[in-house]
């Protein structure tokens, strides 16, 4: 039996996850963060979270004038965790 042929949009979602893990990506996006706080200041960020496979998690939702200086610290060390462990080189045993 063969596999069912792959979307455009498959392997498009495909290449954005695998693209998402590296951890070039985790350094990148700590700096990028901060953008989305006080700057926003009557405009919002639109949240939306989508699990690895493209399992929604939280649909779209606006959170006006930016995330909280808060947020964004929290957002920025789970991104040095994922960073940490994309990184972490486990010797033979």
């Amino acid at each position: 039996m063969r596999a069912p042929k792959q979307t455009k949009a498959d392997l498009q979602r495909r290449v954005m996850e695998l693209e998402s893990q590296l951890a070039s990506r985790a350094a990148a996006a700590s700096a990028e963060v901060c953008k989305a706080g006080d700057s926003l200041m009557g405009s919002a960020v639109i949240l939306h979270l989508v699990a690895l496979g493209g399992r929604e998690i939280v649909a779209p939702v606006a959170i006006r004038d930016g995330l909280s200086a808060e947020t964004i610290a929290a957002i920025k060390a789970d991104l040095r965790r994922s960073y940490d462990l994309a990184t972490l080189i486990k010797p033979p045993q």
